[in-house]
């Protein structure tokens, strides 16, 4: 069973608040769970100057299985080898046959078991950390408590040039370690991307370069760029002509770029280490099905604004937003799963998804911690959602203007469970003043309702 190493320091100064807020009568802290808020028909209370809060609750969250013997007045509680017994009225709770002194017995309200918050962060092995300003109590497991950004580690590669030799061929000159991921190409206009991870531009290559190719066969436009941050990606976009195809290859600290016909392109070359012959994309469908999820909602209002407002507002704001600018596409059609100041729970959203048998989801939060933190992020869980990932962070950070924290993979229940392209954005934070003024901002909101939507489009290929 895990231990927390550090005893809760501040848990006096918590019980002495909670004890004040009990005795005023005012707002009862909310309950939250690795993020989520926890919802029971019991509330924390304060039991002989001691916080008491429901175990069921908790324990039920973190995949415990609890059982009441009605004849002992016990409630037992199990997880794989874990046993922790708790008698009413005993302030004594048996932890795998071991006595465990608690502040407080335990008690029954409404048959609900409530027992110390204390205990329960030091047997659950919980990180608790409570919000006076908002009246929220927030627990952590270890593995999801929210971290400070972390400056990105240093590519293991820089481009240094990007030349065009002319007419059929390009060179890509590299330091260190640089590897050239597969190729993709999209349409409209044609153009093939080569992605390379771990690798970043030199000082004199940064910023975004556009070269106009007007006497070359084969093509059109070059564009290169760092496509991403945190990790490092950087990216060049080639627009070539139609029935064009190429050839990769690579030397000590060089790739050489062939461009020629589709039908001269080497099928069983030994020298070649990467052939690509681009091919046509399978048509496209005639109407994409979108769900825009605004996350929270009603009773839950997620973070707090160091402004005063909650999340859940700026979270629907984006969505109505979006869902305007959505309606006016012909091959796209626009669902919500909340469009005012409602709850549905995080398997209502997925079912809702599911059902539309939708072709892309986006759920959207605004992010809380330190007030030093700041930034915008972007989250997937599966393989085929990260694609969709990519481009919407791309235009997340358009739209915000702040600090790149990244596409990231984690497995939120509304994009672990739902079955098509699904991604969470966390827009910037809302412990941030700075990031905060800009969320709340309607040009700002506008903005990055704007810029989800052609990512969608880009996404989609909808023009």
């Amino acid at each position: 069973m895990k231990k927390l190493v550090s005893v809760f320091l501040f848990m006096s100064v918590f019980f002495t608040m909670f004890a004040t807020v009990g005795q005023a009568a005012e707002v009862i802290p909310k309950l939250y769970l690795n993020g989520q808020l926890l919802k029971s028909e019991v509330n924390p209370q304060i039991i002989n100057s001691s916080t008491v809060v429901p175990v069921r609750t908790i324990t039920e969250g973190l995949g415990y299985q609890i059982a009441w013997n009605n004849s002992t007045k016990t409630a037992t509680l199990n997880h794989g080898n874990d046993v922790i017994i708790l008698k009413l009225n005993d302030n004594k709770a048996m932890v795998n046959d071991q006595p465990v002194q608690m502040d407080t017995p335990a008690a029954i309200v409404k048959g609900t078991t409530l027992v110390p918050l204390r205990f329960v962060g030091e047997q659950f092995g919980l990180t608790v950390d409570y919000k006076a300003a908002v009246k929220e109590v927030h627990m952590y497991e270890q593995s999801t408590l929210p971290t400070e950004p972390t400056e990105p580690s240093a590519p293991a590669g820089l481009i240094s040039q990007v030349n065009y030799n002319g007419d059929s061929s390009m060179t890509i000159n590299y330091e260190g370690t640089v590897k050239a991921s597969k190729p993709m190409l999209l349409e409209n206009p044609k153009r093939v991307v080569f992605d390379f991870p771990n690798t970043a531009y030199t000082t004199l290559l940064n910023g975004q370069v556009e070269i106009t190719v007007t006497d070359s066969t084969y093509l059109q436009k070059i564009r290169y760029s760092l496509f991403s941050s945190s990790p490092a990606t950087a990216r060049l976009v080639i627009e070539i002509s139609e029935n064009t195809g190429f050839v990769l290859t690579e030397d000590a600290g060089q790739f050489l770029l062939s461009f020629m016909s589709l039908s001269d392109v080497p099928k069983d070359s030994t020298d070649t280490p990467i052939v690509v012959v681009p091919e046509t994309p399978s048509s496209s469908k005639d109407v994409y099905t979108v769900v825009i999820d605004a996350g929270h909602g009603g009773t839950d209002p997620g973070a707090k604004s160091i402004t005063g407002k909650w999340e859940k507002e700026f979270n629907l704001s984006i969505a109505l937003k979006m869902k305007a600018l959505l309606e006016k596409e012909s091959k796209i059609k626009v669902h919500l799963t909340r469009t005012g100041d409602t709850y549905p729970t995080l398997d209502d959203r997925v079912s809702f998804a599911e059902n539309l048998k939708a072709d892309l989801f986006m759920s959207i939060h605004a992010n809380s911690g330190a007030s030093s933190a700041s930034g915008a992020e972007t989250y997937y869980y599966r393989d085929n959602s990260k694609a969709l990932a990519t481009v919407i962070h791309k235009r997340l950070l358009a739209a915000t203007g702040i600090k790149d924290r990244g596409v990231k993979k984690e497995a939120f229940k509304v994009i672990k469970q739902t079955t098509m392209p699904a991604v969470l954005i966390e827009a910037g934070f809302l412990s941030n003043t700075s990031d905060a003024k800009m969320l709340f901002s309607d040009a700002s909101q506008n903005r990055i309702a704007a810029e989800l939507v052609a990512g969608i489009k880009e996404y989609l290929n909808v023009k």
